[in-house]
């Protein structure tokens, strides 16, 4: 599920073209009962970068879910009440998400390793010349003490 772009917070956020307005017209469009059918599928794992997982957020789709989204956008996902976490990628099982667009990329080759494993997402990597950013976040392990 991808993003959108448009005019970021601040922008007049009430505009048309901004991203909350753009985001908030795919609630009056096919797009959720189709989102519903495939967060529905437990075979399926659903992966959205920046804006996508606002989307998934207003159609009330992971609630109670961790993910994260664009740094600007973490707001929307509290709000709908999501688990905003505030990482590069979030691993949530069936459900994987990606910051800002340029997560995209890591978010790809993440589910590479996930799925085909380190040598098929590292060869992908050497090919597009780029090299991932970051630990991929998830609700294992041990909880940090503040």
């Amino acid at each position: 599920m991808p993003g959108a772009s448009g005019r970021l917070a601040g922008d007049d956020d009430a505009s048309e073209d901004a991203i909350p307005a753009i985001l908030g017209r795919t609630m009056h469009t096919e797009l959720p009962a189709l989102l519903k059918a495939a967060c529905d599928r437990l075979e399926l794992t659903v992966a959205t970068v920046c804006g996508g997982s606002m989307v998934l957020a207003m159609a009330g789709l992971i609630e109670w879910r961790h993910a994260t989204t664009h740094h600007l956008g973490l707001d929307v996902l509290d709000a709908a009440g999501v688990i905003a976490v505030d990482a590069r990628v979030v691993d949530d099982g069936d459900l994987v998400t990606g910051a800002g667009v340029t997560s995209g990329l890591d978010l790809g080759l993440y589910l590479l390793e996930r799925e085909l494993g380190p040598r098929i997402a590292l060869a992908v990597e050497k090919l597009f010349a780029h090299e991932r950013r970051g630990i991929v976040w998830s609700a294992r392990g041990l909880v940090p003490v503040p």
